[in-house]
């Protein structure tokens, strides 16, 4: 086996086992508040806080990962994960599995950022958008595996041994996280020229506090391209239906009176369909229209969890609905990629990775907010019905912007044209 491959599998085996630890604990923390004797509102603040920090350290931790290099940001994140699994053995109540949360937001925040860093660098100047997109499939496909993975063994430590049992799994997988990113090659990238910078140290190196500085509004120098904003929407709306589908089904579900390991088979189930529909993503993208595929899958992933408000008690048209939801969302992790490396340069590749987690993030806080504001006035099924409403009307925006760069785009070369003659 060659350095590179060992490598790849390397990173491989990390998004396995990142994406295991973080969906299994995820979907235990709403059912852990209300069997504490919380209310659903304390549930959502509970899931909130995961994504406070690392909605405003998102796009600072990319900028870090451009300096620095994918292995000190895995190894740091890896021991904030830790940190955090050890607090919720911590008996504070729900103080303490908000600040829980809220460190487990801020290192799962910096390993993903590092690991999607690396898989949208392109292998060669010459590397045509075929190659790179079978890639993405590949690298999705095993951090899908890690998705079908988790919820499936949380569900089924807490039910054999309690939330303690699955709470110190996460812990120890986090841990084994730390001691795998130790082995990832990772150089600290140069400085840009005419910077003045010395080796160094990421702590020492003098280029590290001005990068940091110009981090916002290099991100926001982004932004300006309309095909990069959108592809930001769209990973901050599928992040809004899979969160709807691991933290808001098991209330749902568990309301209904679903056992806590049949909605932890739920979860893997559609897990286990977005693991399946990622080998076809490198097809679909050669015959379909990136506007088409955004449309199909927001319309179609956000339908399907919806849905399940219809039949809360019924495992058999879950199962139906958890395939469907799981299969169509299966597109958007590659798909988001493939748009974020098609429309922002090498060299800010991390600061466009902390970019799309800053839209997951934000998503992770708005729909706890929405969800926790909406069921004070409406009930947990009215809620379901206006997120997916919503998201509904931001996906069509979306689709709507995407074609008409799409035809500006076109319209380009015949512009070109006539000027030249």
């Amino acid at each position: 086996m060659t350095r590179g491959t060992s490598q790849t599998a390397l990173l491989a085996v990390l998004g396995v086992l990142y994406w295991s630890a973080h969906t299994m604990l995820r979907p235990l923390i709403g059912p852990y508040v209300l069997d504490d004797g919380g209310t659903a509102t304390e549930a959502s603040l509970a899931l909130a806080s995961f994504a406070v920090l690392p909605t405003l350290l998102a796009i600072p931790l990319g900028a870090m990962t451009d300096r620095w290099g994918v292995r000190t940001l895995l190894v740091g994140g890896g021991a904030v994960m830790t940190l955090g699994g050890g607090v919720l053995f911590v008996p504070a109540g729900l103080a303490g599995v908000m600040v829980s949360q809220a460190l487990i937001g801020v290192g799962t925040l910096a390993v993903w950022v590092s690991l999607q860093t690396v898989a949208t660098l392109s292998r060669g100047e010459d590397e045509p958008p075929r190659v790179r997109n079978a890639r993405l499939a590949t690298f999705s496909l095993f951090l899908a595996a890690g998705q079908a993975i988790g919820p499936a063994l949380g569900g089924l430590l807490a039910e054999a041994g309690g939330y303690s049992l699955a709470f110190g799994a996460y812990t120890g997988l986090s841990a084994l996280l730390i001691l795998l990113a130790l082995a990832v090659r990772s150089v600290p990238r140069a400085a840009p020229a005419g910077s003045g910078a010395t080796a160094g140290a990421p702590g020492t190196d003098p280029t590290t506090r001005p990068a940091l500085r110009r981090a916002f509004p290099d991100a926001m120098a982004l932004m300006r391209n309309p095909t990069v904003a959108v592809t930001v929407v769209v990973s901050f709306t599928a992040l809004v239906v899979l969160d709807i589908r691991t933290a808001y089904h098991p209330l749902l579900f568990s309301g209904a009176g679903v056992s806590t390991w049949q909605i932890g088979v739920l979860l893997s189930v559609a897990a286990a369909a977005s693991f399946a529909s990622r080998p076809f993503f490198p097809l679909a993208m050669v015959h379909l229209r990136p506007q088409v595929m955004v449309g199909l899958v927001l319309v179609i992933s956000t339908t399907s969890v919806v849905a399940v408000v219809l039949f809360p008690g019924d495992v058999a048209m879950l199962g139906v609905l958890a395939v469907v939801n799981g299969f169509a969302l299966g597109f958007a992790q590659p798909l988001t990629l493939a748009l974020m490396a098609d429309h922002t340069p090498e060299d800010q590749r991390g600061l466009a990775s902390g970019l799309r987690s800053t839209a997951n993030r934000a998503a992770q806080f708005a729909n706890p907010a929405v969800f926790g504001a909406s069921a004070v006035v409406l009930s947990l099924t009215g809620s379901f019905v206006l997120v997916g409403g919503l998201v509904l009307a931001v996906s069509t925006v979306s689709v709507v912007t995407l074609v008409r760069q799409d035809r500006a785009r076109s319209r380009a070369p015949e512009v070109e044209r006539v000027g030249a003659g």
